[in-house]
């Protein structure tokens, strides 16, 4: 499935892409950076406590951008992307300033195939078969 790159001013576009999160009850379509940098798949700590998603007890500390220190919280969610659906552990932070959520290595990447192009503003996302 191919994808725009998301125009944030006329200088600056990015890989975000709309996805459907889903709980047992609840689903939303939310943003998602697809950053090839990022460990995890980290989503807003707010949409987990809307969809009432169980938390792990124990924080998790990681760094983001400019190395300011984040901490989250391990849950399950559903992840609809390119017409695949599947379930993930992803980190639940407080990452309400972004104004979307990160998708990365484990949880996305080790789901699918990505390609990138910057010069055509393109995001092309196949599904794979994982094996275990």
């Amino acid at each position: 499935m191919t994808y725009s790159y998301l125009t944030i001013t006329p200088a600056v576009r990015r890989p975000i892409i709309d996805i459907i999160v889903k709980s047992d009850n609840y689903f939303a379509i939310y943003p998602m950076l697809i950053d090839s940098g990022a460990d995890y798949c980290i989503l807003n700590l707010e949409l987990a406590k809307s969809f009432r998603i169980k938390l792990s007890k124990t924080a998790i500390k990681f760094f983001g951008i400019g190395g300011e220190q984040i901490i989250g919280r391990w849950g399950v969610i559903e992840l609809k992307i390119a017409g695949h659906t599947y379930k993930t552990k992803v980190l639940f932070a407080d990452i309400s300033q972004f104004g979307h959520g990160i998708l990365g290595q484990q949880g996305f990447f080790n789901h699918f195939d990505i390609k990138l192009s910057y010069q055509k503003q393109t995001i092309e996302i196949e599904p794979v078969k994982l094996t275990n």
